[in-house]
């Protein structure tokens, strides 16, 4: 597989996939003076992650070297 742009949206869309189960995972939990605890920070990531595996995916489909003629 020589798609380099292909392999890295794989990359970056497990990236986003990973932070969806990390933030599922941690969880958020109210504490006792009523301050909310959570890993919210995943989820912009992950939002950034999945929008650039996508855009990413879509160039590398799009975009190919013209073919070498013989």
């Amino acid at each position: 597989m020589k798609r380099p742009l292909i392999r890295l949206s794989l990359l970056l869309l497990t990236g986003a996939v990973a932070c969806a189960v990390a933030y599922r995972l941690i969880g958020a939990r109210v504490e006792a003076d009523g301050t909310l605890r959570e890993a919210f920070a995943l989820i912009p990531i992950g939002y950034l992650l999945g929008g650039a595996g996508i855009g990413t995916g879509i160039a590398g489909l799009l975009w190919r070297k013209p073919a070498k003629r013989r």
